[in-house]
């Protein structure tokens, strides 16, 4: 069945949210490459090790803000090339990917291993992947994609400001939020 609109807002919304994580933790200091998982409590710490199966997801999540206008096109070439840098660095074993990396140094941690659930789920990535560089010179953002990229990020910053102990905060998000999505419907 189809989804409806308010089902297919739901959904972006998860999307934005799960590329804030990438967009977040995903830079320089990690060599590209996502850290396995942020733990918010008790106090804010990153576990800066990567995995195949990590790396696949982040690299399918990229083509996907690309295509969702959450990232421009020059922001989606440097990040894969900046990933993609770092992965012909890393020690390999048969052209496989070990199990664990430090994100930071990009040596393997131990025990060192090649898991075929991981490297499968790695492959799989790759394949989407390919898909998306092949339609990169067909690609056209249309101003309606980059909006509702936008309007996915206002979605995300309203939740967040609903958080916050501050209704008038909340209801200038909010204001904001609704002015934009008025002028999409234009």
């Amino acid at each position: 069945e189809p989804l409806s609109d308010e089902g297919i807002q739901k959904l972006r919304q998860i999307a934005r949210q799960t590329w804030l994580y990438f967009e977040r933790f995903v830079g320089p200091n990690d060599h590209w490459l996502p850290p396995d998982h942020f733990q918010e409590e008790p106090k804010g710490a990153v576990a800066h090790r990567t995995s195949p199966t990590n790396i696949g997801l982040m690299l399918l999540s990229t083509a996907v803000a690309y295509d969702f206008g959450y990232i421009g096109v020059f922001d989606f070439i440097y990040r894969m090339t900046y990933s993609f840098e770092a992965l012909d660095e890393m020690e390999k074993y048969r052209g496989h990917l070990l199990n664990w990396y430090d994100t930071r140094s990009l040596e393997t941690l131990s025990p060192r291993y090649v898991s075929t659930v991981d490297s499968g789920n790695y492959a799989t990535s790759l394949i989407g992947l390919y898909q998306s560089f092949k339609e990169i010179p067909e690609h056209r953002i249309c101003p309606r994609v980059l909006f509702l990229g936008t309007s996915d990020s206002l979605g995300v910053l309203i939740k967040t400001a609903d958080a916050i102990e501050s209704d008038a905060l909340a209801e200038e998000v909010k204001s904001l939020c609704s002015h934009c999505l008025s002028i999409q419907e234009d």
